[in-house]
């Protein structure tokens, strides 16, 4: 009877070791990562919606995949957690707007040297035609950072930064260029309702805007390689009234490379719609063959998708400052503006080749060339 005491006590000794350890649960060949995995977890294998993270301080991505139409949940990340992706993490695919990663929390690390593999491929023939997965969304994220990792083969839009403060995003690589010419709208980063995001030193081949800039304040975008796509552009920006959705101010926008892009620096007001743009500064940047060095419309159809030639916009464009901007472009400028709500433009610095000075349209500003 001692004997068989022994060995009970034994048994359940283990067993609670077991259950308090920080190592995922097995279960045929994938990891059952919805059980509370203590302060230290890995999420490998194949993910299962619902895991819940809520009690790890360390959070360690390896070569997981991800099911299709299943959001790689890490919003209930407790303040402080790092998060760090190491391995190729990959996206199962499915006609769905996502995202494929969510994050949410209060001082957070995200970091590594992982890969996230979008499998855009599966998405970027079809394009506008079908629903896309936004790839990560950074939603009500505070003083955090984000840094090392690679995205690539991203269906749609890449960052998706939405009500975040103070937080820097750097040392991302951010690349959809095995679908030249047909990955559209394959943003890098879209930022809404923002405060203080710092985002430097990172590489980015898309096929639409390397910064898109719906409304935030104090923003800093600087350092960074922008490849094939669009540009640095504000907008597109519009609504039914000045608001936090529709502003854009306090913006510095410095020492980034915009390379074989359709534009270098972009602001577009949507028609019939209002909005403010103000206290923005570009310094010394440089753009090499693209199509349009700067470009400013106040006649975009977010219907159409294009320009209309009517600036009917009412967004108020002022205290724009472009001082130092050097290398090569088709055309110089690229500018309709409404002349009653676009005004205060100072221009200066600008060193560039170019083949065509281009237009200038409904435009008061202090031009220095």
């Amino acid at each position: 009877m001692k004997s068989f005491s022994a060995i009970f006590i034994a048994f359940a000794l283990f067993h609670e070791f077991v259950e308090s350890s920080s190592l995922p649960l097995k279960v045929n060949n994938t990891y059952n990562s919805s059980q509370p995995l203590g302060t230290k977890c890995t999420l490998t294998g194949t993910y299962r919606k619902g895991t819940d993270i809520s009690l790890c301080s360390k959070i360690t991505v390896s070569s997981l995949t991800v099911p299709a139409g299943v959001t790689l949940d890490l919003s209930k990340a407790k303040r402080g957690t790092i998060i760090e992706f190491v391995g190729t993490t990959t996206f199962g695919t499915k006609m769905w707007d996502g995202p494929l990663v969510r994050v949410t929390g209060i001082d957070l690390q995200v970091k590594g040297s992982g890969i996230l593999d979008g499998q855009g491929a599966r998405y970027w023939k079809k394009g506008q035609s079908i629903t896309r997965p936004v790839f990560f969304k950074l939603l009500g994220v505070m003083t955090s950072t984000i840094s090392g990792l690679t995205l690539k083969n991203m269906p749609y839009r890449t960052f998706s930064i939405v009500n975040c403060k103070k937080t820097t995003l750097t040392g991302l690589t951010l690349d959809s260029s095995a679908g030249n010419g047909i990955a559209t709208n394959t943003d890098g980063f879209d930022l809404t309702k923002n405060d203080q995001i710092t985002i430097t030193g990172n590489i980015i081949r898309n096929q639409d805007d390397c910064l898109a800039m719906q409304s935030s304040t104090n923003t800093v975008f600087t350092n960074n390689c922008c490849y094939n796509g669009h540009g640095i552009s504000i907008g597109s920006i519009g609504g039914q009234a000045v608001d936090e959705s529709t502003t854009v101010q306090g913006l510095l926008v410095q020492g980034n490379t915009i390379q074989d892009s359709e534009n270098g620096l972009r602001i577009k007001a949507i028609i019939g719609l209002q909005g403010l743009v103000s206290n923005v500064k570009y310094i010394n940047n440089k753009v090499v063959n693209v199509r349009n060095a700067i470009v400013i419309h106040s006649d975009y159809s977010k219907a159409r998708g294009r320009y209309t030639g009517a600036p009917t916009s009412k967004v108020t464009i002022s205290g724009v400052t472009i001082s130092g901007l050097s290398g090569s472009a088709s055309k110089l400028y690229d500018i309709g503006a409404n002349p009653d709500c676009v005004s205060g433009l100072d221009f200066s610095g600008l060193s560039l080749s170019y083949s065509l000075r281009g237009t200038i349209s409904g435009l008061a500003a202090n031009i220095k060339i």
